[in-house]
């Protein structure tokens, strides 16, 4: 559940657009020391979840599309792909041997939700504009 590295540059390419200008790559990474190569793997997510719009060619370039004080951290790290989960077994896909094992309910698992739950909704309240 901690913010990955990826989600961390994705903070600081938006906080580098946040100036509304459009600006090539480049000065991005440069302004925010992301390396290059993450940084064009970032931008095509934050393109495809509609945050930034990206231009190719000699005259490429990227700019920030979304209003920063309407989204929200939660929504950012969603778009990044990071697990938003306090534990493995908070994952709806996930196969918990023990509770296979023990043909029974978790009560941690059960007390774990509740912690999961707070942790969204904190995280949902919590926007990327008002951050930086």
């Amino acid at each position: 559940m901690i913010m990955t590295r990826e989600t961390d540059y994705a903070v600081r390419i938006l906080r580098a657009l946040s100036c509304g200008e459009r600006m090539t790559v480049r000065q991005v990474c440069d302004l925010e020391l992301v390396p290059v190569q993450f940084a064009y793997k970032i931008l095509k997510k934050l393109a495809a979840c509609g945050y930034v719009e990206v231009f190719r060619g000699q005259e490429g370039g990227c700019r920030l599309k979304a209003d920063l004080n309407e989204l929200s951290l939660y929504d950012l790290m969603r778009c990044i792909n990071d697990d938003i989960f306090v534990n493995a077994c908070m994952d709806p896909g996930y196969k918990c041997p023990w509770r296979r094992s023990h043909c029974g309910v978790c009560h941690f698992h059960s007390s774990l939700k509740g912690v999961q739950n707070e942790i969204e909704e904190l995280l949902k309240r919590r926007y990327i504009g008002k951050m930086l």
